[in-house]
């Protein structure tokens, strides 16, 4: 083992090791084919996750080799015991996790890692660290960070007067997108928080990166995350008046907002041969040289400019426009703006200095566009948006890991097969929609993309000194047609409707705002928080606690019997799958302070797409089974081992092979029998 040097981690969030292993025999991947075929794993590409299967507790366990009761990362939000059962805390956070990360005994052994994206990454927690971070608080980089919104913009000769519809900014986090003006709820001050919620259901003073719970009864989250989130523009196409520019005699000319309504920019239609109106040309102002110009059918290069934010500073910017169609004629069409890119941006890098470096080299990141995703339009855009962004990160990986020489340790995540699982799911199978072929196709296609990430990276194996891992958080499942979430567990909030039916938890809806509710916590005995957790409202510990602390076991065992016979109203099934008190549950894994007092999952047809059911769960030819692949030096070629991986094994494996401290709190073991010179025995 000693030969290993160096180790890269490919994180791909969603992946399913059953898809995985029907694409490869599809030909469909040939380089993780590749990868499978001379590396190791087991025979189905599998790997045990831990609970909950989500996107921060998982990742948090694949960098750290920690179990979430001893890394603390126990959802996609957490929740700290002791502050008020109405306060929720953003994950994606360094700060959140009580383990020692891999990175960290590397840096100590004096490997510089590297860290592109890597969920729990940021910020940095070691002073005068040479290791490198990119960003690492969401699915994309620096989505926190956007400088404008995407947009959607009907041109149209008819139209009277520039009108926008912009997004609506929702608290909810259910297909794990969290964009920058989420983060701004996350950060709002207590007291203009008082004011979404009758009678103050929150503590003072909170801190950053915490929030008020959203509060759900009669309402899908799950289906509010896979609305269009989009601003849709609706501009006059008009004769071109006032402009320092000569334009073509035929021009047309349309305005769309920018920098989120404090400016305008220009766009004008023409003819580039022939007697169609196909090309667009894009302005800052009447009197600037382009910024850029598309046909109908492609992208626009990025189009560099910059905004003067409300305080009057000037800032650097870019996007992109895809023009998707112009009538022949010229009276009418729409093009699609992404989002907007601060340029010089180094919020979210580590060191700071490194920002601008990554920019020159590797461009701006075009984030994935996301807009009627069942018509044959969104659906193209949006892939040929992940196409784009996969790019950057092929550029921005190779050009971390050929700039350090001194590298021992390249960890990314890549989420784009989280998302579009998580949009076309529920619709990709026989019987669940009039599209579900297409929407199965879509899905194979987001494999494909990373697909092409996994090849640039095998020219890193030719040295004989670098092992490399593949591994994902979860794979995700759909609930069978006709099927839904009955009112337990979300991702983002509290869920009420269940508790509510069964008299624990008692919810208002807040007047004149829909599908906004408030808990009346001096009758709430109980509450379903998160994804899989109940809580007690605990006199004596919860600051609003009501039920006595002797009457505590004897509730708790209540709940556990009622949920498992309450029933779905519509299909009159069991909806919850097991119920565990805490006890029980730390032979999960699960515990802590940032955990509630009863564990629970549900039944596959009942939940969102992962989190509420465990690894190895299926339903529809999808799985839940988190992937593992290892391929390179020090590990065995071609072969499959019996051996059940864990998420808790790879950290302590790849210390093992690149001979570097195991960190301090792993609970894993090294994976011996994919090691070079290691028989597994059978008997």
């Amino acid at each position: 083992m000693s030969k290993v040097k160096k180790a890269i981690m490919i994180g791909l969030d969603s992946a399913d090791a059953t898809l995985v292993k029907r694409l490869i025999d599809m030909g469909r991947l040939p380089a993780m084919k590749q990868v499978m075929e001379q590396g190791v794993s087991q025979e189905d590409l599998g790997m045990i996750g831990v609970f909950p299967t989500v996107t921060p507790t998982n990742w948090a366990t694949i960098c750290t080799g920690a179990y979430p009761i001893t890394h603390g990362v126990t959802c996609f939000q957490n929740h700290t015991r002791g502050k008020s059962l109405g306060i929720l805390e953003q994950n994606w956070d360094s700060r959140r996790m009580h383990a020692e990360a891999i990175w960290e005994t590397f840096e100590e052994a004096g490997k510089r890692a590297l860290l592109l994206n890597y969920c729990q990454a940021w910020p940095n927690r070691v002073a005068d660290s040479k290791n490198i971070f990119v960003d690492g608080t969401g699915v994309e980089p620096f989505l926190r960070c956007t400088a404008d919104f995407q947009k959607i913009i009907y041109f149209d000769e008819s139209f009277e007067g520039l009108k926008t519809i912009p997004h609506f900014v929702d608290q909810n986090t259910s297909d794990c997108v969290v964009y920058g003006d989420q983060i701004e709820k996350f950060t709002v001050p207590a007291n203009d928080i008082k004011g979404l919620v009758k009678d103050g259901l929150f503590t003072e003073g909170m801190p950053p990166l915490e929030s008020p719970a959203f509060v759900i009864m009669d309402y899908s989250p799950e289906q509010a995350s896979k609305d269009d989130v989009i601003d849709k523009v609706f501009s006059p196409l008009k004769e071109p008046t006032g402009w320092h520019t000569a334009l073509d005699d035929e021009a047309k000319v349309f305005i769309y907002p920018v920098n989120k309504g404090l400016e305008r920019h220009y766009a004008v239609i023409g003819k580039s041969t022939g007697d169609s109106y196909d090309t667009v040309t894009f302005y800052a102002n009447r009197k600037s040289a382009p910024l850029g110009s598309a046909k109908v059918g492609e992208w626009s290069d990025w189009l560099y400019t910059s905004f003067t934010d409300e305080a009057g500073d000037e800032k650097k910017v870019a996007y992109k426009m895809r023009i998707v169609e112009i009538s022949p004629d010229g009276t009418k069409g729409h093009v699609y703006m992404s989002h907007t890119m601060n340029v010089d941006v180094s919020e979210y890098i580590y060191p700071h200095e490194f920002a601008q470096e990554l920019m020159d080299a590797c461009g701006p990141m075009l984030p994935h566009a996301l807009y009627d995703r069942f018509s044959d339009e969104g659906r193209t855009i949006l892939m040929e948006s992940f196409a784009e962004n996969n790019a950057w990160h092929i550029r921005a990986a190779k050009y971390m890991i050929d700039k350090y020489d001194d590298w021992g340790l390249f960890y990314t995540h890549l989420h784009g097969i989280d998302l579009v699982e998580h949009w076309y799911i529920n619709q990709a199978f026989e019987g669940a929609h009039e599209k579900w072929r297409e929407n199965l196709e879509t899905i194979y296609q987001m494999y494909e993309i990373y697909d092409t990430f996994v090849a640039a990276m095998l020219p890193y194996l030719a040295d004989g000194e670098t092992a490399l891992f593949i591994t994902s958080d979860h794979g995700q499942v759909p609930r069978s047609a006709g099927y839904h979430n009955p009112g337990i567990s979300d991702l983002s909030g509290i869920s009420c409707k269940v508790m509510s039916d069964l008299g624990y938890t008692v919810a208002h809806p807040v007047p004149n705002m829909d599908d906004v509710w408030y808990i009346d916590w001096s009758k709430t005995k109980a509450i379903q928080a998160r994804s899989s957790y109940i809580y007690i409202n605990l006199k004596g510990r919860d600051p609003e606690g009501i039920v006595e602390p002797e009457d505590y076991k004897e509730l708790v065992q209540q709940i556990i019997s009622d949920l498992y016979a309450y029933r779905d109203p519509v299909h009159g099934k069991r909806v919850v799958a097991f119920a565990m008190t805490m006890e029980e549950a730390r032979s999960l894994g699960v515990g802590g302070e940032h955990t509630g007092d009863i564990f629970f999952q549900l039944n596959p047809d009942f939940g969102e797409e992962h989190a509420m059911a465990p690894s190895y769960v299926t339903n529809h030819g999808f799985s839940l089974i988190s992937l593992c692949l290892m391929c390179g030096a020090g590990l065995k070629k071609g072969e499959f081992i019996k051996r059940q991986i864990k998420a808790v094994d790879v950290v302590p494996t790849i210390c093992a092979l690149c001979d570097v401290r195991i960190p301090a709190n792993c609970e894993g073991g090294v994976i011996y029998q994919a090691l070079e010179g290691f028989s597994e025995k059978e008997y």
